[in-house]
């Protein structure tokens, strides 16, 4: 067994907010001691790496991602701040993908745009893309990864027309002549013209995926959580499988979409499938929509329209066979909740229900949990249910017009409650969403780290003050306690004896720059399991 002392560090453990090291040996992907240079009880080491004063942290865990989605885009225009801020950039902006100019099935598409965000504050529509291009489809996504914009031909494409109904749970825009306006409300919608983009086969999914883990180890990530996994056309535990015996690094814990795979999950799980590096870890459903696109169930209407609480998406039946579902195959549920209204819906429905995972592993996660208030909190801590809690203060940060526009201002600033949260929930974690996201660099840690610690917009506009988290609780909800929200295998997030060697070497000391300059700092290299997988040039 190989073992590598690691010198002269400043190594941020991730134990304590204030435990800090300047050594550690790793043998075999495991730390095996933790201590100070010198130590009498410094062990041997068959080699040795001096780490010249350079700031090390346990590696980061982001639990509410989609790389499968990431994937996908790899040639996807950013439709997004601060590249592009209104309509005709994001015209200019797609008419460089890489397929403009090709055949009338070649797709160009984009990603992340926020109407909120564009300077004509409104939604583009077919007309607007159709100026992209009128022979080839063109498709955007928007930044929240529900709705979706796409021009005549894509609209042609998916076979939707004037007489076409709205599928249930969603919307098509339309023009004041009833025509469709390619404008694509909610995932049901949305997904209509996504389905009828052309598929890729399973090698090229395979590949796609293995090459963004190196997205991932340049920002030190070493676990992830895909929060949309599908099982058609591809069953995604075999294309993750498959992805890591061609390079994909990062544990990670799969969440199948429950409305649209369950036909294929309701004859049970393996116990091979729930377990190692890459597995699956439950399901996924979702509770309402998002605050930017004013879909989130909220108990409160949205700033000027008087009427509007937005989307309730899920009935008690629906969790209630999810529930069952996930009680018989050992498997968390995963709820997609931001509005207070949606996220009582699922508190309320496991009032009376115990956990069933193992102690230490939440049986029922919240995601996003926008506006969770403290007495929500309070009635979750009184419950048996073991809770955990996946939150996203980018959206606030990269978002902060839609918020300030749609919310009235006592919402607001209840929103992303990152102190409370900390202090009150166990079991709770940042993380990006990637690339459901209203900026270019999503799932960038320290841009959420700046977030947390500076609670600032990317304008500079405040986003609560009161709810500050300090440089370690922030990096605490990164890895050590991220890491607590998901079945991983091994233990992760510390820098500690018997946890797995995952660990990131930073370009500066996040502990003593400025916070402004925290979005900044930039990974050197990056270890999983005692193998350094990414190292700066």
């Amino acid at each position: 067994m190989s073992s590598c002392l690691f010198t002269h560090a400043h190594v941020f453990t991730g134990r304590s907010e204030s435990d800090f090291a300047t050594a550690f040996v790793v043998a075999d992907g495991v730390v095996r001691w933790v201590g100070h240079v010198g130590d009498a009880a410094q062990p041997a080491a068959d080699r040795q790496v001096d780490l010249q004063g350079r700031t090390v942290v346990p590696g980061f865990v982001d639990v509410h991602t989609h790389p499968t989605f990431l994937s996908q885009i790899v040639d996807a225009v950013p439709c997004t701040v601060p590249l592009v801020e209104d309509i005709p950039g994001l015209i200019a902006a797609l008419k460089q993908h890489p397929k403009a100019g090709l055949g009338p099935n070649d797709w160009i598409e984009g990603w992340g745009y926020d109407e909120s965000k564009l300077k004509e504050g409104r939604t583009p529509t077919r007309h607007d893309l159709d100026l992209v291009s009128a022979t080839q489809p063109v498709y955007v996504g928007r930044s929240d990864c529900h709705s979706g914009i796409c021009n005549s031909r894509a609209l042609a494409l998916a076979g939707i027309g004037r007489d076409t109904p709205d599928p249930i749970g969603g919307h098509f825009g339309r023009d004041a002549d009833g025509s469709p306006n390619g404008v694509l409300t909610e995932l049901a919608a949305n997904s209509v013209v996504q389905r009828a983009k052309a598929v890729l086969d399973y090698a090229q999914a395979v590949g796609s995926l293995a090459r963004t883990s190196q997205r991932f180890s340049e920002r030190g990530i070493v676990a992830v959580t895909d929060m949309m996994a599908f099982t058609q056309p591809f069953h995604h535990l075999d294309v993750y499988r498959d992805a890591a015996q061609a390079g994909f690094k990062q544990q990670a814990a799969l969440y199948f979409s429950w409305e649209p795979c369950k036909g294929d999950l309701l004859a049970g799980l393996q116990a091979a499938q729930k377990d190692g590096r890459i597995k699956i870890a439950g399901i996924k459903l979702f509770a309402d929509g998002s605050i930017s696109g004013k879909t989130a169930w909220c108990s409160c209407a949205y700033k000027h329209t008087g009427s509007l609480f937005g989307m309730s998406l899920l009935s008690s039946a629906a969790l209630a066979q999810a529930y069952e579902w996930s009680v018989a195959n050992g498997a968390q549920m995963a709820v997609h909740a931001m509005g207070d209204a949606a996220l009582q819906l699922v508190i309320d429905f496991f009032a009376d229900k115990k956990p069933w995972l193992p102690a230490g592993v939440p049986s029922v996660r919240l995601e996003h949990a926008t506006l969770l208030k403290p007495a929500q909190i309070a009635q979750m801590n009184a419950m048996p249910m073991q809770w955990g809690v996946a939150t996203q203060i980018i959206f606030m940060f990269a978002e902060y017009e839609a918020y300030t526009e749609n919310l009235v201002a006592s919402e607001f600033d209840q929103s992303y409650a990152l102190k409370t949260f900390y202090e009150e929930i166990d079991h709770i974690a940042l993380s990006s969403d990637a690339p459901a996201t209203t900026w270019a660099d999503p799932d960038n840690v320290f841009v959420s780290i700046q977030a947390a610690v500076q609670r600032r917009a990317y304008n500079g506009a405040p986003i609560v003050d009161s709810q500050a988290l300090t440089v370690p609780q922030a990096l605490l909800l990164y890895t050590a306690r991220a890491a607590s929200l998901s079945p991983f295998e091994g233990r992760l997030g510390q820098i500690a004896p018997g946890f797995e060697a995952s660990f990131a070497v930073l370009d500066r000391d996040i502990f003593t720059v400025p916070a402004a300059d925290i979005g900044s700092l930039r990974v050197q290299e990056t270890w999983i399991a005692g193998e350094q997988v990414y190292r700066a040039a």
